[in-house]
């Protein structure tokens, strides 16, 4: 065995990583009875981060000990783990793109071009199993080298690395809300996990730091769990609460509410049904947060009901956000193909600066909003509808 490798301490990092995956893949099969893609893809995160901490340390082990079969072994567990690399990479792509979208049509699209770097990393490891020392190479003594341009590795990990980021950044510049989405509980620790193995052979932080960051996006996708709407994808009535809570301790001011209450609903559930009824909310959830400001919340209070929280805001910008919202969805009611027409029946309050109450607030707004429902009532010559 290399003497410079520290094999006890190699085997305490890794075997704890791979037990923080294993208690990790348990108690996500044990809490969940839907397989849904993501869960795929973060299931094979956590199954391949506990397969390259198990070949790291056979890796580490074998290094420098003697035999033909160890040159063998050796040339193959390094090509694994090389190749492995750049597939953790691709998954937390694919994992984001899931996510964010919602759409297995885009993800097999992307995964068409995001395997390329593994490919191009696969090739030049095959080679390097016959000796080349593209990647790496293992010496007579069977020691692992790394190659003339293993960096190549890391610029492939960078890149999938900044990808997800991107993916991130340009959700929340075309209004999806993102607070909650975990992209830099993952990318940081692998960053520098990978960064502090890379300038120094012989320790083991890469793979520790993908378990841990595995472990963070954990625990922050259950935070935005418990605070978004599964069927909208919006933020929901506890999110609301905490919110408020936030704004008043950082005494926000200029604090305008607006809510929304989709007309004739019940005549929608009514005729089309109930699964109708449930693509009108996603419907409605994914064009207000096309159209409603990034530093605004956009919450699915009950039922049809949705609700504006919107900063710094003066009561003209208010006004001139909800007639916008009125006018894109007669743009797009004219324009779409669904069975159902979409309207809403809106009213909106300030928020006091002092001895502010949300009780108080959302009453107001939904007073405001009733008002607006009667006139609606009126103008089609109808009365007791929603």
């Amino acid at each position: 065995m290399n003497s410079s490798i520290n094999l006890t301490e190699i085997l305490i990092v890794n075997c704890a990583g791979i037990f923080c995956m294993l208690f990790l893949f348990y108690s996500k099969y044990s809490n969940k009875s839907v397989r849904r893609v993501g869960d795929i893809l973060y299931n094979c995160l956590i199954a391949l981060t506990i397969i390259m901490l198990s070949l790291e340390t056979v890796s580490f082990y074998w290094d420098g000990a003697p035999g033909k079969a160890v040159y063998v072994m050796q040339n193959i567990v390094n090509a694994m783990l090389i190749v492995g690399t750049t597939i953790t990479g691709y998954l937390w792509c694919l994992f984001v793109e899931f996510k964010i979208h919602h759409s297995l049509k885009l993800v097999r699209k992307r995964a068409c071009f995001l395997v390329i770097p593994i490919l191009i990393n696969s090739v030049f490891v095959i080679l390097d199993c016959f000796g080349t020392g593209i990647m790496f190479s293992i010496s007579e003594q069977n020691v692992y080298q790394r190659g003339r341009i293993s960096v190549l590795s890391y610029i492939f990990l960078a890149f999938y690395y900044i990808y997800s980021i991107c993916i991130v950044y340009r959700a929340k510049h075309r209004g999806t809300q993102m607070q909650f989405f975990p992209v830099y509980a993952f990318v940081l620790p692998c960053v520098f996990g990978t960064c502090v193995q890379g300038l120094q052979y012989g320790i083991s932080t890469g793979w520790f730091a993908v378990a841990i960051a595995l472990m963070f996006v954990e625990f922050q996708l259950q935070k935005k769990e418990a605070f978004v709407d599964d069927l909208s994808g919006l933020y929901n009535r506890k999110y609301l609460d905490f919110y408020f809570s936030q704004m008043l301790l950082k005494k926000s001011s200029g604090i305008y509410g607006i809510m929304m209450d989709i007309n004739l609903f019940k005549k929608i559930n009514d005729e089309y049904g109930h699964t109708t009824g449930d693509d009108a909310i996603r419907t409605v959830g994914k064009l207000l947060s096309k159209w409603v400001d990034n530093n605004d919340r956009l919450i699915r209070f009950a039922g049809d009901e949705f609700i504006i929280i919107c900063l710094n805001k003066t009561e003209e910008s208010v006004v001139e956000m909800i007639d916008r919202i009125k006018k894109n969805i007669s743009d797009y009611n004219d324009s779409n193909k669904k069975p159902y027409q979409l309207s809403f029946s809106i009213g909106y309050a300030k928020c006091p600066d002092e001895n502010a109450d949300l009780d108080n607030f959302l009453r107001e707004m939904d007073s405001r909003m009733y008002e607006d429902k009667e006139r609606f009532r009126q103008s089609i010559g109808m009365a007791n509808i929603r």
